[in-house]
Parts: C-alpha cells; sequence; structure tokens
C-alpha cells in the first residue's frame, strides 16, 4: 500500500499520529491531579456520615477535561463524580453522605481518576492511595436480656442473681449522694422537697439491697457440640460486648470485662474514657480459635463477691451453658441465636455531576 496508493499512505500516518496525540494529551489531562477526601476518623457501623473528597488541579496553564474521579472508604461504598472542566490551580469538590456497615480501621483509602479526553478514542485513568484513616466501630446493641422494666438494674436478672441476695424491701426516702445512680431518684418528692429549700432525694432499700457493686463481663467463643463457626454471630456477639459495656458504664456500674481475643487480659471501665479505650480496642477484634473448657472456667472462677457476671459468646447458648458450674454463681447468659438476622443488600453507589468549571461544587 505504501508504495501503490500514496492516498491510503497518508490516511495511516494521519491515523497514526492522531492516535499518538490522543494518547499524549489524554495522559498529561490527568498528570499531577491530586485528590484530598476529608471525613470523620471514627464512626458507628451503620450510621451515615458526611465527608468531602476534592479535585486539586496544581497546574498553572493547563486546564483539565472530563475527569472523572471517585473514593472507596474502606473498600466499602463508592461515592464518585465527574467535572467537564477544571481549569489551571482551580478546584472541585464532591460531598457525600455515606454508611460504613463492615468494622475495622484502614489508614490508607483506595481512589481512581478516569478520563476519555480527547475525543473519546481512549480510556485512561490512575489509581490514588490517600492517607486517611476510618476507623469502623461496632454496632452497640443492648442485650434483651437486660432490658428490664423500671430501674434497668432494680431487679432481675442483675439484681436477682444468688450471688448477692435478692430485692431488698424499700425502707424510704433519703437525700442524695454523689455515686447515687439518677436512675433512683424519686422526681415527684424531689420536687416537693425542692420547693421547700432541700435537695434531692433518692429510693432507699433494705440490706442487702438491689443494686450490683460491680460487674465482670466476659466474652468468649467456645462451643462444645461442633456449632458451625459464623462470622456475622462474632459480629453480632461485639456488637452486643460493646453495648452491654456501655450502658453499664452510663449506669454507674465499676466493669471489669475479659475476652478470649485478648488473651483473657482483664479491662476496667469506670469512667467514659476508659470506655472509648475498650471500644477502640474492640475496633480490631480477631474471633479466637483457641478457646478451651478450662480457659473459661478460669475466667469464671475471677469473679468477686456482690459482683454481677454477665457471659457473652458468638456460640449458641446450648453449646456452653451446661458447662457452667452450678454453684453460688448465677450469671446473665446471652444467647447469640436470638440476634440473627439476613444481612441487608448494600445501597446503591452514590454518584454527582458538578459544575462546568473548576472551583464550584
Amino acid at each position: 500500500m505504501w508504495r501503490v496508493d500514496g492516498v491510503m499512505a497518508a490516511m495511516g500516518l494521519s491515523i497514526a499520529g492522531l492516535l499518538l496525540m490522543v494518547r499524549i494529551l489524554g495522559r498529561r489531562n490527568l498528570k499531577n491531579l491530586r485528590l484530598e477526601y476529608r471525613g470523620p476518623t471514627r464512626i458507628e457501623a451503620g450510621k451515615g456520615f458526611h465527608c468531602h473528597l476534592k479535585l486539586i488541579n496544581p497546574r498553572a496553564f493547563f486546564d483539565a477535561f472530563w475527569v472523572e474521579f471517585g473514593v472507596r472508604p474502606n473498600g466499602e461504598k463508592e461515592f464518585s463524580g465527574r467535572v467537564l472542566w477544571l481549569e489551571g490551580n482551580g478546584t472541585a469538590e464532591l460531598s457525600a453522605r455515606l454508611s460504613l456497615t463492615q468494622r475495622g480501621k484502614e489508614s490508607i483509602q483506595k481512589a481512581w481518576l478516569k478520563s476519555g479526553f480527547p475525543l473519546g478514542l481512549m480510556s485512561f485513568s490512575r489509581g490514588i492511595e490517600l492517607p486517611a484513616e476510618i476507623g469502623v466501630w461496632a454496632r452497640q446493641k443492648t442485650p434483651h436480656e437486660l432490658h428490664l422494666n423500671g430501674f434497668l438494674l432494680d431487679g432481675p436478672p442483675l439484681g436477682g442473681s444468688r450471688q448477692f441476695g435478692g430485692r431488698g424491701d424499700w425502707r424510704g426516702l433519703r437525700e442524695w449522694r454523689g455515686g447515687d445512680s439518677v436512675r433512683r431518684i424519686v422526681w415527684a418528692a424531689s420536687r416537693r422537697s425542692q420547693a421547700g429549700g432541700g435537695g434531692l432525694l433518692v429510693r432507699e432499700d433494705e440490706p442487702p439491697g438491689s443494686h450490683a457493686e460491680e460487674c465482670l463481663v466476659i466474652f468468649h467463643s467456645f462451643g462444645g457440640d461442633g456449632n458451625l463457626i459464623r462470622p456475622d454471630r462474632f459480629e453480632n456477639a461485639i456488637s452486643l460486648l460493646s453495648g452491654t459495656l456501655r450502658l453499664l458504664q452510663a449506669s454507674g456500674m465499676a466493669v471489669r470485662w475479659k475476652a478470649d481475643f485478648t488473651g483473657w487480659s482483664e479491662r476496667e471501665i469506670r469512667t467514659r474514657r476508659q470506655l472509648a479505650e475498650s471500644r477502640e480496642e474492640l475496633l480490631m477484634a480477631r474471633r479466637a480459635s483457641w478457646t478451651e473448657a478450662h480457659d473459661l472456667l478460669g475466667a469464671l472462677a475471677g469473679s468477686r463477691d456482690r459482683e454481677c457476671v454477665i457471659l457473652i459468646s458468638d456460640m449458641p447458648l446450648s453449646a456452653w451453658k451446661n458447662l457452667l458450674p452450678t454453684k453460688v454463681l448465677k450469671p446473665v447468659l446471652i444467647d447469640i441465636s436470638r440476634y440473627d438476622r439476613a444481612r441487608k443488600s448494600s445501597p446503591r453507589n452514590s454518584r454527582q455531576m458538578l459544575g462546568q468549571k473548576g472551583g464550584g461544587k
């Protein structure tokens, strides 16, 4: 063709030159473009949060055209947008409200740039790693076994444990003192007392009382009847553990908790800061596969007098209930099989169209 038909040769050379120019311009169109991510560093699974992704063109004399950009926080839901024209030294910002469902933490977020400029003959893309830490806490679920009518910790099962006696009779009212639970305040009588210049009044019970002085929470993954291991149940159990710790701390209860995934090391919670530290530790918790019966019995043996014991596991109650000693100790048992439910399908990706020119949102 080169020797016989000069017109065809000229067309071939023109097309080759055009494709070379498209490749050069397309690669240059995405060169040096940067992304910045802004959002909360800690969120709770399933709860919405606002985040922002900014596209920056630091080049002074070269505009960018037909650029698509996006990010996938923690490898879950992607949100993306497109800008048709981004001038030199300009920015374009994308805002979205997302929710993540998988507990965990990632320090690097996967982002990308795409473009079909010019002419749409080729597609160009760049992967970008954004240094942005996002930690997803487990949901805080309060076990049904701890939901009581009236005052939460003033009756069975926590107050009715045989370890420290049953519910005492109501003796009368007394003035509020530091350390008293807000739940024990009698508001009607307190208003009358304050009207006469007095203070708040709380209920007082006869000894031995109905309020546990301390609480020991034990988390384990022991199962003795060959049940299948289900990762969704472990995530549910972590949520129940987090919700239990929050409930007890908010009720003014001194809490100790042990778990097999921490090597049975003891953690104590008396303040909100200690609660936050425990929640941070649960962020990256992984299921222990080596838990045996003597480990669980050893953790139970460490309970103190007048201490309520709560047991949480990712294995069904039938797999480990018979292992517990039948003596004075009567712990509160959380049955994980009561909390099974199907996962919902993930929501659709979020996508937005930005303004025609850089700088607009």
